[in-house]
């Protein structure tokens, strides 16, 4: 299904697994794009399934770490951490995310965090329009070093 809300044009697959204590999901998005950057509690566990690509981790107010990707990278970003994807190469990039407490069965005893909401609003992602230009000036670096085309302008109208 396509979660529009995450941005760039990506698809997500939710899976039910392990009597419902785990929520993983699979992700893709196009080539030339990135998804938006959110935060959420610890223990999410993502695998690079294939592509080409980084991605930045970050506590709020702190330094960027970036993650260039490999076939079966694993990282897992800190609590409260912001994260962000990027496909830099010419196939869709797909990542498998692993978290235990993120299904169903136990929803009434886990944190709900507003992954789709605007930090402006009180919530857990960040639009395209509040990320800091650094993050899009580094990604459209990284895009001419693979040759990769820039795919972006729907979301960021006049570029």
């Amino acid at each position: 299904e396509i979660w529009k809300e995450r941005g760039a044009g990506g698809t997500n697959i939710n899976f039910d697994m392990s009597a419902d204590i785990m929520g993983p999901h699979i992700s893709e998005f196009p080539v030339g794009t990135y998804k938006k950057g959110h935060r959420h509690g610890p223990g999410a566990h993502i695998v690079i399934l294939n592509g080409t690509g980084y991605s930045l981790i970050w506590p709020e107010g702190g330094e960027r770490i970036k993650i260039d990707w490999k076939l079966n990278s694993l990282f897992a970003p800190p609590d409260r951490w912001f994260h962000q994807h990027f496909n830099t190469g010419k196939d869709p990039a797909r990542y498998l995310a692993i978290k235990a407490g993120g299904a169903g069965k136990y929803a009434g005893i886990r944190k709900r965090y507003k992954v789709t909401t605007s930090v402006k609003a009180g919530g857990d992602q960040i639009e395209y329009d509040e990320e800091d230009l650094e993050i899009r000036k580094l990604y459209k670096q990284e895009l001419a070093k693979t040759g990769g085309v820039w795919k972006m302008s729907p979301f960021f109208p006049g570029e």
